[in-house]
């Protein structure tokens, strides 16, 4: 294990803390709620969706960052300025654990961060993403809120390496005047969650996942990818999940969608293992697999930095809650 000679941020967003020396803080899990096709939503754009299935998915999760001490945030993915307002509604009612503001329309993430901010509840949001893509109309809508945490999308579209990431944070990589670290700095976000781009394998996930020891060395502020992303994105095991789907060889049968499932997963701990910080795991209803396997990972990392190098753990963390 190793830890960083730059002094690394902590931020407390609503109960969870993010950040730090690897080993230092838990990791913060993120699930994804009324993402396309998910099975609880029933009309995307008016924000219709199963209640009951809603709120059991929430609470699973909570109960298992309870049971193994990893703070906790909900992704909330919107499809339009109406539905965004209704779901951070519902979310926030029953649950208090912070949300990230989502969605891939950006007026629908500005009407969440303006709903946020009228209702009370910027102190618990993340913005996602404050990225290359963002419009002048979007950035001064977040300069105009309260808003103080963000995860700021390292992804170079004209270079996937680290070299290309860093260059965006730190210079605006052509596109903007300033580095996107301290263009949100300036726009109020001190609470800086950098998410370096999750690419499909072979085409730079791996310089997705190194960039953290860069960012975190060059900026002391929190990392974290979702990584899932990547074997979703891969060709093969689409391919394998496909072909071994209902028939095989002996033994092979419905294989497909076990490995599919096991290396969707474990691929969360790969960021853990980096010295990152947060995971985008994805489908909230995976929390009790991915809960138990993120904080296996924490208590190796912490226990490692613990007897290497003198670093304590801050409660709640899963070595002090799964250590019996």
């Amino acid at each position: 294990m190793f830890v960083f000679d730059r002094k690394q941020d902590i931020y407390e967003i609503g109960k969870a803390k993010v950040g730090g020396q690897p080993g230092e803080c838990a990791t913060v899990l993120c699930g994804t709620i009324f993402y396309a096709k998910h099975y609880l939503v029933e009309d995307a754009d008016k924000g219709i969706f199963d209640k009951k299935a809603a709120e059991d998915v929430i609470k699973k999760q909570e109960e298992f960052s309870d049971l193994t001490g990893n703070p906790c945030m909900m992704q909330i993915f919107s499809e339009s300025s109406e539905a965004m307002e209704k779901e951070i509604a519902f979310c926030t009612e029953v649950s208090d654990v912070p949300f990230l503001i989502d969605s891939t329309v950006a007026e629908a993430k500005v009407a969440g961060l303006k709903y946020a901010d009228e209702v009370g509840l910027i102190d618990k949001a993340v913005y996602n993403s404050i990225n290359i893509s963002c419009s002048e109309a979007e950035l001064e809508a977040i300069k105009d809120s309260r808003l103080e945490a963000a995860i700021i999308l390292a992804f170079n579209p004209k270079d996937s390496t680290v070299a290309g990431k860093i260059d965006l944070l730190e210079t605006g990589a052509g596109t903007f005047e300033k580095g996107l670290v301290h263009l949100a700095r300036d726009m109020g976000v001190t609470k800086q969650m950098c998410d370096p781009a999750t690419l499909p394998i072979g085409a730079g996930v791996g310089s997705a996942v190194a960039s953290g020891f860069v960012v975190k060395s060059k900026f002391g502020i929190a990392v974290g990818l979702g990584i899932h992303n990547a074997p979703s994105a891969w060709t093969w095991l689409k391919t394998f999940r496909k072909e071994h789907a209902t028939k095989g060889p002996a033994g092979w049968e419905g294989l497909g969608a076990d490995v599919f499932s096991i290396c969707d997963i474990a691929s969360n701990i790969i960021p853990v293992m980096a010295g990152q910080d947060f995971v985008l795991y994805g489908p909230i209803e995976n929390a009790p697999k991915v809960f138990p396997l993120v904080g296996m990972a924490d208590m190796i990392v912490a226990e490692a930095n613990h007897a290497e190098h003198g670093i304590e753990t801050k409660e709640p963390h899963p070595i002090l809650k799964m250590s019996a």
